[in-house]
């Protein structure tokens, strides 16, 4: 496994991510996205996967912002990148510190644009 397909992250803190996973008391994702994955993965599974890796996960795994900017910046490279708007702009958030959550509202234009990735929310 190349850290770099994974945004630096060793292979060493996935597998012990894993381990607490296992052992964990709530629920902890030991999952880190690869680039393929942000490149293809389809909006509300990349919204999920991400979602995931920036608020449960162990430890080990938790992103830096540089790795969500380097998400961004794959996420911006897409095809389809104006329909992933959502996204592009959760990774924003994290980046500048906000707290990030599985539902987000964003405001455009004065009108209130809810925008949710959660499996939960319709």
């Amino acid at each position: 496994m190349k850290t770099d397909e994974f945004f630096g992250v060793p292979e060493e803190n996935i597998e012990a991510a894993q381990y607490h996973q296992r052992n964990a008391r709530r629920r902890l994702s030991a999952n880190v996205p690869s680039r393929n994955q942000i490149a293809t993965l389809p909006r509300k599974e990349l919204c999920q996967v991400l979602l995931d890796w920036m608020t449960r996960s162990a430890t080990e795994i938790i992103p830096s912002k540089r790795q969500i900017y380097e998400v961004q910046q794959v996420l911006v490279s897409r095809a389809d990148r104006k329909e992933i708007l959502d996204v592009v702009e959760i990774c924003t958030r994290y980046i500048q510190g906000e707290q990030i959550s599985s539902c987000l509202t964003l405001r455009k234009k004065n009108n209130s644009i809810k925008y949710c990735c959660s499996r939960s929310c319709s």
